[in-house]
């Protein structure tokens, strides 16, 4: 399977499709991921600069993505460590830095369909499973979507691609660096990262 061109896209599916403020959510985000998708579209049609489109992706990645509950889960064990206030720190920096990866690959002009695989899959621990296969041109991905629910509503807090978990990617990563040099070099390297960066 080629993966690599689906990667963005897969992400901003995820990112654009599970939330609508002010509703209560339903059983289960299937509804959210049909009916949201079409707004993927609107969001392209009206940001034809670049710019205006990474900024608009941004927006409304951050009104459905727990950046809260995905870092928590990559620093695993790290987490518990720190204070407040260099939690909300590192979060602050992780999304930086997510949103810039992801909203980069984003292809606007790939044409994307998503096939369902039977019903979610409830777990013991409240989260809900998502099974699809995402398909791009001659391009497919396996995509699971992990979703949790907070305050009434489904939040995204992982996507599996080809059984790849963003979240086990990046607790590996994160592991590997802080074992090395310190949590403070972890937030160092991200910062530098996010500082590299240009939309």
């Amino acid at each position: 399977m080629k993966t690599g061109r689906l990667a963005g896209w897969t992400l901003f599916v995820l990112f654009a499709t599970l939330a609508v403020p002010g509703r209560a959510a339903p059983a289960d985000p299937i509804p959210l991921i049909k009916a949201k998708y079409a707004e993927i579209e609107v969001v392209v049609a009206r940001n034809p600069d670049r710019s205006a489109l990474h900024a608009g992706i941004r927006e409304v990645m951050d009104t459905f993505v727990d950046y809260r509950e995905l870092g928590r889960r990559a620093l695993a064990g790290e987490w518990d460590k720190l204070d407040e206030r260099r939690r909300a720190e590192f979060v602050d920096e992780f999304k930086k830095m997510i949103q810039r990866t992801y909203v980069k690959r984003f292809n606007p002009n790939k044409k994307v369909e998503i096939e369902y695989h039977g019903e979610p899959e409830r777990r013991k621990d409240g989260t809900v499973l998502v099974k699809t296969t995402v398909h791009s041109g001659r391009s497919e991905a396996r995509v699971d979507y992990l979703f949790h629910r907070r305050a009434h509503r489904w939040w995204a807090f992982d996507v599996i691609i080809d059984d790849v978990s963003m979240v086990k990617n990046y607790r590996k990563q994160f592991h590997d660096i802080v074992q090395r040099d310190g949590f403070d070099g972890l937030m160092e390297r991200i910062r530098r990262k996010n500082a590299k960066a240009g939309d």
